[in-house]
């Protein structure tokens, strides 16, 4: 008995796991994470694994405050391409992203990037 509790417990992690791995992952993106950008960043690109629904995208600066960006698109999409509607000065940012998998499963998480001062020539 005690060793067919300790199967089902195993088997129930390793499903939990293995769903927990299904969620579609941002793949990748433009600034990627701890990215050094060249001023001036005019857009935000995530591209995930799979088609979801953005929910949410915010872009701050190091002391917290917000900086435009476009309005997130409804339809499904891999692919996401954002305009930065501010000029985003030399300095650290966070853009905070939240979607919605075909799995109807909530993923979301933080890209840390910098932009560089502009050389003058």
């Amino acid at each position: 008995m005690k060793h067919s509790v300790v199967a089902l417990v195993l088997l129930g992690a390793l499903a939990f796991a293995t769903g927990a791995a299904a969620h579609t992952p941002l793949a990748s993106s433009v600034p990627a994470e701890g990215a050094s950008a060249p001023a001036p960043v005019k857009e935000i690109v995530l591209v995930f694994g799979g088609d979801v629904r953005l929910t949410v995208v915010a872009l701050n600066d190091a002391s917290g405050a917000t900086k435009a960006v476009a309005d997130v698109p409804t339809a499904l999409a891999a692919k996401f391409s954002l305009a930065v509607r501010d000029e985003l000065a030399p300095g650290n940012y966070v853009v905070t992203w939240r979607a919605v998998g075909a799995d109807t499963h909530v993923v979301s998480g933080e890209i840390h990037f910098s932009v560089a001062a502009a050389h003058s020539h």
